[in-house]
C-alpha cells in the first residue's frame, strides 16, 4: 500500500510539473519569448538535410564513383591503384598512382604488379592514359607495365604507349628503361606478330624516354602547362622521386627511398606528398618472417620505415601527406600510426587501394572510390585501322587440322551473323 501511495504521489508531481511547463511555454509564446526547449528544436530543424528525394539521386554519398564527377579546371585528382608491397595480395596491388588534372591530362606514376586491373576498373579510355612514369624498375613498381602495353589493342587503345624511366647517370646501359622496354617488346614478339592484319595494332608502338636519374631537379616532361621533375632517391641506384607542378600546385611522389637531402630540400611545403612508409621492424619480423638483420636492413637502408616517414614529413611539412607501401590492415595500422605520430603531427592518410584525393589550393578531400568489379573495355575513341599489307598467315597444316564436322556449324554462324548485321563475311 505504501508503494502504491508513492507511485501516485510521484505521478501527481510529474503531472503538475508538465502542466507548469506547458503554461510557461504558453505565456512565453504570448509575450514573443521562446522556451529554451523550443529553441533547441528550432536549432535542430535548421540542420535538416535538403536535396534528398524518394525517387531522385542522393546529393552526396561520401564516396567517389569513377566517371560520374567532372573535374574542375583548377582541380587535381589522385587515385591509389596500388598501395601495397611486392608480396602479392588481393587487397592491395603494388605501387601505382593515377593523377588526373583539370586540364584533361592524366599520368600514371609507377605500375606495380596487380595495378592494371585497378586502372581498368575505373572505366577510363586507354587513349586518355597513355603516359606512364617509372621511378625505378623493380617489379613492384613496373611489373604490370608489360601487360598494360600488350593488351592495348584488345582494350581499344589506338595510341602508342609513352613511357618515361631512369637510365644514364653512370648506370649500366642494360639496366636502363630503354633496354627494359626493348626486352618487353621482344617478349611479346610472337603475340604482336601473329596479330598482324587482324586487329588495330597501332598501340603496339612504344615511345620510351630515358632520363638521367642522377640529376637533381631535372625537368623530364613539360607539356600543356604541366612540368614533371626528378630528384635522386636512395634506393640502390637508378631510382628517383617525382615532382609534378601544375596550376600553382606541387605533388611529390617518393617512389622508394630512405630520407634524403634532395627530398628535404625540394619538397618543402608541397601541396601533396606521397611517400613510402614501411611497417615497423618488429612488424616485419612478425608479418614477413624476416630475421632481425633483414628487417633492419630493408626498413632503414633501402626503404623508409614508419618512423622515418614521420621524420621526413616533420622536416618538410607538406599541406597533406599520404603514407603508402605497406600492408594496411587492422592489426598493422595502429603500430604504423603510432610510429609516425611519435614524430609528426600533420595531416596524413594511410593509403588503401582505390583511395581518392581531390586537391585544390584550398585543401584536400579524401574519399574511397567505388570501382566497377565487372568492367569491360571502354569504346574506341578513334576509328580502327587494320593494316592488311602483311597479314600473318599460320602454317597450312595447322588450319588443315579443323574438325570437318565443325565447319558447317561455323558457316551457319556466319550466315546468321550476316543476316542480322547486313554484312557479307565469308568463312575461310
Amino acid at each position: 500500500m505504501v508503494k502504491l501511495h508513492r507511485r501516485i504521489a510521484l505521478g501527481t508531481v510529474l503531472a503538475a510539473g508538465a502542466m507548469a511547463l506547458y503554461q510557461w511555454g504558453v505565456e512565453n509564446g504570448r509575450d514573443g519569448r521562446s522556451l529554451g526547449l523550443v529553441e533547441s528544436a528550432n536549432a535542430a530543424s535548421a540542420t535538416v538535410a535538403t536535396g534528398w528525394s524518394r525517387t531522385g539521386t542522393a546529393p552526396d554519398r561520401g564516396v567517389y564513383y569513377p566517371g560520374t564527377e567532372e573535374l574542375d579546371p583548377d582541380e587535381m585528382r589522385v587515385i591509389a591503384c596500388g598501395s601495397g608491397m611486392p608480396m602479392p595480395r588481393l587487397k592491395q596491388a603494388a605501387a601505382c598512382f593515377l593523377i588526373e588534372l583539370g586540364n584533361g591530362d592524366k599520368f600514371i606514376f609507377d605500375m606495380g604488379t596487380g595495378s592494371m586491373e585497378r586502372i581498368y576498373a575505373l572505366g577510363i579510355p586507354l587513349d586518355y592514359i597513355d603516359k606512364v612514369f617509372l621511378t625505378h624498375l623493380h617489379m613492384d613498381h613496373m611489373g604490370d607495365l608489360p601487360a598494360f602495353y600488350i593488351y592495348g589493342p584488345q582494350n581499344n587503345r589506338s595510341k602508342p604507349l609513352r613511357v618515361w624511366g631512369p637510365g644514364g647517370g653512370g648506370t649500366r646501359p642494360e639496366w636502363g628503361t630503354k633496354a627494359a622496354m626493348e626486352n618487353v617488346e621482344k617478349t611479346w614478339a610472337w603475340m604482336t606478330g601473329t596479330l598482324a592484319g587482324t586487329i588495330d595494332t597501332r598501340s603496339f608502338k612504344m615511345e620510351v624516354t630515358e632520363y638521367d636519374w642522377s640529376k637533381v631537379n631535372n625537368v623530364i616532361y613539360e607539356e600543356n602547362g604541366v612540368r614533371i621533375r626528378t630528384i635522386p632517391a636512395i634506393h640502390l641506384e637508378q631510382a628517383v622521386s617525382f615532382l609534378l607542378d601544375w596550376n600553382g600546385m606541387t605533388l611529390a611522389f617518393s617512389g622508394d627511398t630512405v630520407p634524403n637531402r634532395w627530398w628535404v630540400e625540394h619538397t618543402q611545403g608541397v601541396d601533396f606528398a606521397i611517400h613510402e612508409c614501411f611497417l615497423t621492424p618488429n612488424q616485419a619480423i612478425e608479418k614477413w618472417s624476416f630475421s632481425e638483420p633483414e628487417a633492419l636492413n630493408a626498413l632503414t637502408r633501402v626503404h623508409a620505415t614508419a618512423a622515418l616517414f614521420g621524420k621526413v614529413m616533420a622536416l618538410t611539412r607538406p599541406k597533406h601527406a599520404v603514407a603508402y607501401h605497406f600492408q594496411n590492415d587492422s592489426d598493422t595500422l595502429p603500430g604504423v600510426m603510432e610510429a609516425v605520430e611519435s614524430v609528426y603531427d600533420g595531416p596524413v592518410d594511410y593509403a588503401q587501394d582505390f583511395m581518392v584525393w581531390n586537391i585544390t589550393k584550398d585543401g584536400v578531400r579524401t574519399r574511397m572510390a567505388v570501382p566497377n568489379r565487372e568492367s569491360y573495355p571502354t569504346p574506341p575513341l578513334a576509328e580502327k585501322i587494320i593494316d592488311k599489307t602483311n597479314p600473318y598467315i599460320p602454317p597450312a597444316w595447322v588450319n588443315e587440322g579443323w574438325a570437318e564436322e565443325a565447319i558447317p556449324f561455323v558457316e551457319q554462324i556466319y550466315t546468321d551473323f550476316n543476316k542480322e548485321h547486313g554484312t557479307n563475311f565469308k568463312f575461310k
